[in-house]
């Protein structure tokens, strides 16, 4: 008989019910003492997001990796360590998990925090990798007994969706994962780290989950999925829980991957539910494309059945885009498969599947497989359907500051990197100055990853608001940059 894996799902009504349904969860699977052996070092990882609040659903509760500590523990491990990275820790452990009771929580249980960002980790290559390159991983997590990763139920605007393969994600430290998502990697390097160490019991906060864009640090929608799921297979994980959210059908390409590799089993006739049957907890989640369409008024995401190589390209550039205003309709048509409906709109066609299927039909075209995200972000800005007005000004008020300011400076409006200083990337400290409203995702995320750079998050990130800002307001972000730039010396050691 060929081996299974077994993913249980059950329902979570009550929060109060917490551990009566971990414990059901935990019964499903053949009890904890079947994952934790007497003697073992245990790592438990949740899933903090830049350190959005419980209630956000992109965070994973405090109470929940309480009550998973306390089951540990029946199995008498020698040591038990919550470790997690994100950039809003910084890369010491004396500045990890600053908010949501872990603290509190680590003091009364008399467990480690640990900073994943803090390291150390090693280099490693794996045979015939997926990612172009090596990968640092933490040490922590390879040589450790056992690996409970704690995710929560999201979908996701790079990845399509996030459970349990991608809360492995950090792993790696942040430099590396900016640098991957610089790469439009992060597919590959997904199904690497979960080769090099995947977990042996996957425990997912469905309380809420989060819905549309859920990613970074954008958590608006909440899903309220009151479940809980387990299982000790991450591949079987994700699979059942993108029929709970209800997107199944979406072909995206990490996961297909992770079972080509033999990470998990993928084979539904393989994957043993247990717990409550699958249709009574099954709620569809919005997508990350059909968020956009309600954020951005006029634009039409046409996904002809794509694999997620162009789907995550297209939405990730037109995400670049959401806080500016869309002054005419605006089409991306991406995959080979269904219909094409008439539209009196500027249209986009991305990628090779979606080059033959719309062979004919005019727009501006950004080909390969997948698309390269900066030419799909050249179409759009080509069109001339978003707002770019703060660009213009940005670029007319930077000849006016001194030559040993702008050497400290990153300048950026509109969506875009306006310049960067000589000295910027050679020192981890510098100053942003930020113009426009349409940056505020932009901003958001600088200031939670300040603390990677040794930058302060308020006074080194300068944001001028306005659409466009007024002429009193631009000036005085002009002087307060060129005054934090001018402490260049004492700052960039």
């Amino acid at each position: 008989m060929s081996e299974q894996a077994i993913v249980t799902m059950r329902p979570w009504r009550e929060f109060s019910a917490l551990r009566a349904t971990l414990g059901a969860c935990l019964r499903d699977l053949g009890g904890i003492t079947r994952f934790v052996r007497p003697g073992q070092r245990v790592v438990i990882k949740p899933n903090l997001t830049a350190n959005a609040p419980e209630t956000s659903g992109g965070t994973t509760h405090t109470d929940l990796v309480a009550a998973i500590v306390e089951a540990v523990r029946a199995g008498f491990p020698s040591r038990i360590i919550v470790a997690e990275g994100t950039g809003a820790f910084g890369t010491r452990h004396e500045t990890a998990f600053p908010t949501g009771g872990w603290r509190q929580m680590a003091t009364r249980l008399g467990v480690m925090l640990y900073n994943l960002d803090a390291g150390p980790h090693d280099e490693m290559r794996i045979p015939n990798g997926r990612y172009p390159g090596a990968l640092p991983f933490s040490r922590l997590v390879r040589e450790c007994d056992v690996f409970i990763s704690v995710p929560c139920l999201k979908t996701h605007i790079t990845t399509d969706y996030t459970v349990a393969l991608k809360n492995s994600f950090a792993l790696t430290p942040q430099w590396k994962r900016t640098e991957i998502h610089r790469e439009y990697q992060i597919e590959a390097s997904l199904v690497d780290l979960n080769r090099i160490r995947k977990p042996d019991l996957i425990i997912v906060d469905g309380w809420d989950g989060a819905e549309g864009i859920a990613g970074g640090t954008d958590f608006e929608r909440p899903a309220r999925a009151r479940l809980m799921m387990a299982g000790n297979d991450p591949v079987a994980v994700d699979v059942i829980a993108r029929e709970v959210m209800g997107i199944a059908h979406q072909r995206t390409r990490y996961l297909e991957w992770a079972i080509a590799d033999g990470v998990g089993i993928g084979d539904r006739e393989r994957i043993a539910l247990r717990g409550s049957p699958l249709d009574e907890l099954r709620r569809r989640f919005m997508t990350p494309a059909e968020e956009l369409e309600i954020l951005l008024p006029g634009l039409t995401l046409c996904d002809l059945d794509a694999c997620s190589g162009c789907r995550i390209a297209a939405l990730a550039a037109v995400s670049r885009f959401r806080y500016q205003r869309l002054n005419k309709p605006l089409r991306l048509i991406y995959g080979g498969e269904g219909d094409i409906a008439p539209q009196e709109a500027e249209t986009i066609i991305v990628g090779n599947c979606a080059a033959r299927r719309a062979e004919g039909l005019a727009g501006r075209r950004a080909a390969g497989c997948p698309a390269p995200v900066p030419e799909i972000i050249a179409a759009l800005e080509e069109t001339g359907c978003f707002c770019q007005a703060c660009r213009a000004l940005a670029q007319g008020v930077l000849a006016g500051l001194p030559a040993e300011a702008r050497a400290w400076l990153r300048l950026s409006a509109a969506g875009a990197e306006v310049f960067q200083g000589e000295k910027v990337d050679r020192a981890g400290w510098h100053v942003e100055l930020v113009i426009g409203d349409c940056m505020q995702r932009y901003v958001r995320i600088l200031r939670e990853r300040a603390a990677q750079f040794d930058m302060d998050a308020e006074d080194d990130v300068i944001w001028v608001r306005g659409c466009p800002p007024e002429a009193s307001v631009l000036q005085e972000g002009l002087r307060q940059a060129v005054e934090r730039a001018s402490r260049a010396p004492e700052r960039a050691t």
